[in-house]
This record gives C-alpha cells, sequence and structure tokens, in this order.
C-alpha cells in the first residue's frame, strides 16, 4: 500500500508538472504573437562600445559567381603599375603638401589628385577639403583613395594636402588616354572625355570586405555595393573608382548563383548571396525566401568549410534585407527597402516594407518570408544585403 501510494504521488507529480510546462510554454507563445511589427525591429539609438559589425562577405564565391573574376582582377593590377607609370612622368605644375584657399592661392577649377607614396596612417586622408571656408564638419570633404582622384575645387573653398599627395589643374594635364579595352579600371576619370555617359557593371576588386564605391568630383557618392552591382553615368563631370572597375553593360560577365553551404532552409540549393542583381538577367523571375546571412568576413580562398551564420544585434551596422535599385526602380517595384528582421531562430518572422513615398508597413511569416519577381520587374536592379535568396521549387 505504500509503494502504490508512493508511485501515485509521483504519477500525480509528473502530470503537474506538464501541466505546468504546458501552461509556461502556451504563455510564452503568447507573449511571442502579442508583440508588436515594431518590436522585432528595435534599433539601439547610440552604437555602444562593444557593438559588433557583422558583414556577410566570403571571397570563395566571387570566383564562383563570375568565373572570369580573376582575370580582372590581375588586369587591374597591371593597369595600377602603367597608370603610376604615367602620373609620375607627367610634366607641369604639381601643388604639394600643405593649406591653400582656392581663389587666392591656387585657381578654381578641376584638379587631377594622385597619390605620391603609400601612407602607413590609413586614417590620414590625402585631401580635405573646407568647402566654402566653412568649419561645418558637414561642409567638410575628406577624400582617402588608393592611386588618383578628380576633385573640383571652388572659388572659397580651402583645401588640405598631406604630404603623400600632389595635385595639378586639369588644364595642365592632358587627359587620361590609356588603353582601356573598353573597360575601366580602377582610377579617375573625367565623363565624356575619358569615360563615355551611359550604363555600367561595378566589380569589386577588394578582397577583404567586397566593398565597391564610386564617387564624383564633389565626394558625392554615386553608387556603393557589394561584390557587384550596376550605376548610370551621365551628368557628373568626373568618377572616382576606389576598389572597383566599371564594365559596360554589353561586355557584362555572367552572374551565377552560389551552392548554400550552410544548414536548415536552402541547405545545397543553388542561392543568391550579397550583391546587386538585374531581374530578368542576373536572377530569374519567381519567388524566393529570404534569409538572414550574416558572419565576419571571409577572405582566404583557403579557408575550408561554412562560415557559420551567427546571431547579431539589429541596427544600421547590421541591416538585412533588399534595397531597390535608385528611385525610379522604387516606383516601379512598389517599394524602396524591405528589411528582415534579426530572430534568426523564431518560426514567426517579420519583414518591414518601407515604400517608394517612405510609408513603412510590416508583414508576418510562418517562417522564412518571402518575396516574388514577376514580368513587370524584369529590368529592375535588387541590392541584396547580408541575406541569401532562397528559389522556391
Amino acid at each position: 500500500m505504500h509503494i502504490k501510494r508512493v508511485n501515485k504521488f509521483l504519477i500525480g507529480l509528473f502530470i503537474l508538472i506538464l501541466i505546468v510546462l504546458g501552461v509556461f510554454f502556451l504563455f510564452h507563445n503568447l507573449i511571442q504573437q502579442t508583440n508588436t511589427p515594431e518590436e522585432q525591429f528595435d534599433y539601439m539609438l547610440e552604437k555602444p562600445d562593444d557593438y559588433e559589425n557583422r558583414d556577410s562577405f566570403d571571397v570563395r564565391e566571387l570566383e564562383d559567381q563570375i568565373k572570369e573574376y580573376w582575370d580582372y582582377f590581375r588586369k587591374n593590377e597591371e593597369k595600377k603599375v602603367t597608370k603610376i607609370n604615367i602620373l609620375s612622368q607627367q610634366a607641369g605644375e604639381w601643388i604639394k603638401d600643405g593649406e591653400y584657399n582656392i581663389g587666392k592661392d591656387i585657381p578654381e577649377g578641376l584638379y587631377l589628385c594622385k597619390k605620391t607614396i603609400e601612407s602607413k596612417d590609413k586614417s590620414n586622408p590625402n585631401l580635405m577639403i573646407k568647402r566654402k571656408g566653412s568649419n561645418d564638419v558637414r561642409n567638410q570633404d575628406y577624400y582617402v583613395f588608393n592611386l588618383m582622384v578628380y576633385t573640383q575645387l571652388d572659388k572659397g573653398d580651402v583645401i588640405v594636402i598631406n604630404e603623400n599627395t600632389e595635385i595639378i589643374h586639369v588644364d595642365q594635364f592632358l587627359d587620361n588616354q590609356i588603353n582601356q579595352e573598353g573597360i575601366f579600371y580602377e582610377g579617375a576619370y573625367k565623363v565624356g572625355k575619358e569615360l563615355p555617359e551611359g550604363q555600367y557593371f561595378i566589380l569589386s576588386i577588394d578582397t577583404d570586405t567586397g566593398g565597391a564605391r564610386v564617387f564624383n568630383e564633389r565626394n558625392q557618392l554615386r553608387a556603393s555595393v557589394s561584390r557587384f552591382g550596376y550605376i548610370s553615368i551621365d551628368n557628373d563631370v568626373a568618377i572616382n573608382l576606389d576598389d572597383c572597375i566599371l564594365i559596360p553593360i554589353k561586355k557584362k560577365p555572367v552572374i551565377h548563383p552560389v551552392k548554400y553551404q550552410g544548414s536548415g532552409e536552402g541547405k545545397g540549393k543553388m542561392v543568391f548571396p550579397s550583391g546587386m542583381y538585374k531581374i530578368g538577367s542576373d536572377i530569374p523571375i519567381g519567388t524566393y525566401k529570404i534569409k538572414n546571412e550574416v558572419f565576419s568576413n571571409i577572405t582566404e580562398l583557403s579557408y575550408n568549410g561554412y562560415h557559420g551564420n551567427e546571431t547579431y544585434s539589429p541596427g544600421y551596422w547590421n541591416w538585412c534585407g533588399i534595397m531597390s535599385g535608385n528611385e525610379e526602380q522604387a516606383k516601379n517595384l512598389g517599394w524602396r527597402k524591405i528589411e528582415i528582421d534579426s530572430h534568426l531562430n523564431k518560426k514567426q518572422r517579420f519583414i518591414k516594407i518601407t515604400d517608394f513615398k517612405n510609408k513603412i508597413s510590416y508583414q508576418m511569416f510562418k517562417g522564412l518570408p518571402t518575396i516574388s519577381f514577376t514580368e513587370q520587374d524584369i529590368g529592375n536592379d535588387v541590392n541584396v544585403i547580408r541575406c541569401i535568396l532562397i528559389p522556391e521549387s
């Protein structure tokens, strides 16, 4: 009798524990379901000292996506040597380090700037321009470049040139007529004279971050992509390429998907990682699952294995999602950007949609969110950032 009572007590206790656990998980799920969509995208207002920036660049994927990648890379290195030799032999009055008032010390106009020696201090800009004499940091331009840039200097500006840099007025410098073979390698070009107006494919030759940025003569950012993307050049005086090359659309290489090495959704499938894709040519029309792909950069071709998908704190610095190519394309697509939440392991996921009028809405999904590209979207560009697109079968 005593043993039976003990057994009944243990069974009852076990049932009670199950009931308590069931109530707990039910309550926990109800709390999760009552979270507002806005709470899924809560950001830190200020970036803490211990905040970790994540990325999604894997250098091994470049040669998988663009079969000719290393040919472009080697050719760019050769062209850089050629340009350095041409710049070093160029006659004329090169202006050396110092501070100069534009219109008083030196004339206004377009200047070609070259790096003379490699600086060990990467934080020291080659040029610093105080626009129209203002001390406001918002009116100052900082140029840090690998080889050469064009810059427009206006009367009233003040320019500070560091000891590793020299500049020359374009009136004293012949057009940069280096045989480009139809491709514009790293450097600086006057639009219309050295580089024709038109549509170009941007390809990064930065094997550490995959970053590619294009600036104009006033240091305004004209394009910023990871790995590759597109740009339309028309109204600028000059274009500066740092860590990237421009390829005319007619000569653009084929963009391939890559085999996903991760686990879970997408395992073993051919997916589209970070980069800017043209719908209908680089990425087929259809429906795709959007999956966060956030990790520290892989910069070694010899690296073995999968890099891993790490948890991260959301915010501007770790933004994951898709952006439209430009304002016109945002109107065509109906949205400017689509952000995916940072809750990697939740069954309930959200996306934050910003339309072309900057109106924000949210959409909930059971599992990974999806996006569909239709025939009406063909020709538009989509910039995939810190995530992958997995085709639905």
